[in-house]
């Protein structure tokens, strides 16, 4: 009997959750496996497959392709200044909400407001602020006889990939605010109680017992960070399209470029497949700490 009330109870359960996890083998490790063997092929185009190439794809990516050479750059200079700059922007804000600072509640709403907003959305937004000729942040310096700081922003080589950092940044560092005002929150009182009655300053009390505390909070924060990072294409596509030249080309525009517009899908799955590597290399290492800390 028993054995029969714990099935009903199992049974319901697994109904429940085969659903998703059948999507997640299908269009996770299925697909994955096969892109894997598509980008050791010669495919370029529907209706035939092509033939076994070996490692001519990944040779021709890393040796003879300096376009992909230069996205893989801008995908990291993307990352860094991105996550550079939303972590400890994030940490600043959950802290100052810690502190209770006047207007906390407006604040926290409006701030984290672009979490709501989708990536189709920022890009119209900020392709509008950053038009050079009728942009809203030029038109704001000319009304104030600032026009030696206007600038050609997205349209500039040199600026192009710092905008869409700046997007990024101002789209994510709620997210990560969140998470520290989490972290913050969940510290116990009688630290802070006990460091006050040390004679700790409050810069004291936040530098040397509250921040140390935020690490797992910050391998949270930098992990997720670092998985939009490298697969960024929504701002960049419907922002730049990856120009002016290559200049923000990053690796998931220019896998859909080379794979859609050039027809090279053997090609197109070789970086796909690369990137699938770099998202492993990534989660890997989170996952080897969560599973350290939870002995």
């Amino acid at each position: 009997m028993r054995d029969i009330y714990k099935l009903k109870r199992v049974v319901p359960v697994f109904i429940f959750i085969l659903p998703a996890v059948s999507l997640v083998i299908i269009f996770v490790y299925i697909f994955s496996g096969w892109s894997a063997w598509a980008s050791l092929t010669n495919w370029r185009g529907i209706g035939h497959f092509g033939e076994f190439a070996g490692l001519n794809n990944y040779i021709k990516l890393f040796t003879q392709d300096p376009i992909f050479k230069q996205c893989l750059i801008n995908t990291i200079e993307l990352a860094l200044v991105f996550i550079g700059i939303t972590i400890p922007l994030g940490l600043i804000i959950a802290i100052l909400l810690d502190l209770g600072i006047k207007g906390k509640s407006i604040f926290r709403a409006v701030y984290l407001l672009p979490l709501s907003f989708s990536f189709v959305v920022s890009a119209a937004i900020w392709t509008w602020m950053f038009a050079p000729t009728n942009g809203a942040i030029n038109t704001l310096l000319r009304i104030l006889n600032l026009d030696v700081l206007t600038q050609p922003w997205i349209t500039s080589t040199k600026q192009s990939l710092f905008c869409i950092a700046l997007v990024y940044i101002w789209q994510f560092s709620g997210f990560a605010t969140l998470v520290y005002y989490a972290g913050i929150s969940g510290v116990s009182p009688n630290l802070s109680e006990a460091a006050q009655i040390d004679g700790a300053s409050t810069f004291q009390k936040y530098w040397y017992i509250i921040v140390p505390l935020q690490k797992p909070a910050t391998l949270t924060v930098l992990t997720i960070l670092l998985m939009y990072s490298l697969r960024v294409f929504d701002l960049v596509w419907l922002m730049t399209g990856g120009g002016p030249g290559y200049s923000s080309e990053v690796l998931a525009t220019y896998m859909y470029r080379v794979t859609f517009n050039q027809n090279l899908f053997a090609y197109g799955a070789s970086i796909g497949f690369f990137m699938f590597v770099l998202s492993i290399l990534i989660i890997i290492p989170f996952f080897s700490t969560v599973m350290r800390r939870s002995k």
